[in-house]
């Protein structure tokens, strides 16, 4: 495949990096040298300095043999342009990266779909569903559903008041007796970690779990966390992502929008009806303990700052918030946000470009989670396979490989040792990306 990707941002340089891993016919299209020259550096992909809106450039980029053309600048107009030329030329799928909702939320109006442009993201739309999906299981630092929900990846932070703290995976079975989950990944002090039955856990190891609908909850057991009901929710920051948040949560939630420019906030009351507008700072103590925030229970700042986003926060937990959740724009701080104290840290650029990547893997990498150097393959188990003829216990599995759930005939199985492979099993395999290319060779 090949595949053109213009802006050499942050979205654009860590979506090179993801799909580099599996191709390597990738060309990066910017208009800064530096940021060409670091990617050459780096990645080791190709580059053409230029603005991509140009033909000469998307031919230099030869874009009539692409098969994939992303744009994702932080211009929302050069991205749309250079879709459009793009796919005019010969380019086969286009995909851009926009900032207005209108393009979004009103089609009827006028659909870009129409115009030859394949598919639309948003950062800021992306961001909003991940923090609707965090608000739903507020315990939880990631999730995200497989096939619907018929299994679901799970992420926490294991606290001094687990009860599996300094035991190994074998030793807390006892916990899981109808195996409705297993642990498939971790992270501890930034080193990722794939588990074995004698792994042992300890307090701050970030833990990754493949859970069964009706496990969800004995997955917050396990980790001796208590299920948390949102209801309310304070947002800081009016900007575009704050304005989305509000409005996509507003569906779901009772909403205070917090913001400390006062045109904005005239702008925002106008425009979101179903939200209550406070013009004020959002790390105003004062201000926040007269708004009773001791009586929401989550708090999201989104503000263009990441300082002030992680020190209201850290407000917002000390007067009694269960649940916070900031935007940050510094990926090197995921691994550290127990430590900083914030529940949960979003990257909505990082959102964007994970998107992205899992679209165009669709079918083989399932997902790559912030933080942890593994990936989540899908196979398709063939007939006659040499993978489908013995117990997972007895594969030969390459090291740092766990088979970590299975969707058959429309069900989600958790694949614990004793489980046996079929044919057409649609598999979920976690794998450090040195032993993706031997999980492929199992699964031929």
């Amino acid at each position: 495949m090949k595949i053109i990707i213009s802006g050499g941002g942050d979205v654009g340089v860590y979506l090179a990096k993801l799909l580099e891993q599996e191709f390597h016919d990738i060309i990066l299209i910017d208009i800064q040298k530096e940021k060409l020259e670091f990617v050459e550096k780096n990645l080791g992909i190709a580059t053409v300095l230029g603005d991509s809106t140009s033909y000469k450039v998307l031919k230099e980029a030869q874009v009539e043999e692409a098969d994939l053309l992303i744009s994702v600048t932080s211009i929302e107009s050069t991205n749309i342009i250079s879709t459009l030329i793009g796919k005019k030329m010969g380019a086969k799928y286009t995909i851009a990266r926009i900032n207005n909702m209108e393009y979004l939320i009103d089609k009827t109006t006028l659909d870009l779909r129409d115009l030859g442009i394949d598919d639309l993201i948003s950062p800021e739309s992306l961001a909003a569903r991940e923090i609707k999906y965090i608000l739903k299981s507020p315990a939880l630092t990631e999730t995200f559903d497989i096939d619907g929900g018929k299994l679901t990846l799970m992420g926490l932070y294991l606290d001094r008041d687990s009860p599996v703290i300094n035991q190994t995976i074998a030793e807390t079975s006892y916990l899981n007796p109808d195996k409705l989950f297993m642990i498939v990944a971790l992270n501890r002090k930034g080193k990722t970690i794939i588990p074995r039955g004698n792994t042992k856990l300890y307090q701050g190891d970030h833990v990754y779990f493949i859970s069964k609908e009706e496990g969800k909850n004995k997955v917050l057991a396990y980790a001796g966390k208590k299920p948390l009901q949102i209801k309310n929710v304070l947002v800081v920051g009016g900007s575009r992502t704050g304005k989305y948040i509000a409005h996509r949560l507003s569906k779901y939630y009772d909403i205070k929008l917090i913001e400390k420019d006062q045109e904005k906030s005239n702008f925002l009351a106008l425009n979101l009806p179903k939200v209550q507008i406070v013009n004020g700072n959002g790390t105003d103590v004062s201000l926040l303990q007269e708004e009773g925030i001791k009586n929401y229970d989550a708090f999201v700042s989104v503000t263009g700052n990441a300082e002030t986003n992680i020190f209201s926060c850290l407000v917002a937990k000390e007067l009694g918030v269960k649940k916070t959740i900031a935007m940050v724009e510094n990926i090197g701080l995921f691994d550290h946000s127990q430590k900083i104290g914030v529940d949960t840290l979003i990257n909505k650029k990082l959102a964007a470009a994970n998107f992205i990547f899992r679209n165009i893997q669709k079918g083989n990498v399932f997902s790559h989670l912030y933080g942890i150097d593994a990936e989540i393959m899908e196979f398709t188990v063939k007939k006659n396979s040499r993978i489908s003829q013995k117990p997972i216990m007895e594969l030969d599995l390459p090291e740092n490989v766990v088979i970590s759930g299975v969707i058959r005939k429309d069900k989600g199985y958790i694949t614990l040792g004793d489980f046996h492979l079929k044919p057409n099993d649609r598999v979920m395999v976690f794998a450090l990306q040195q032993s993706m290319k031997k999980v492929e060779a199992c699964f031929k």
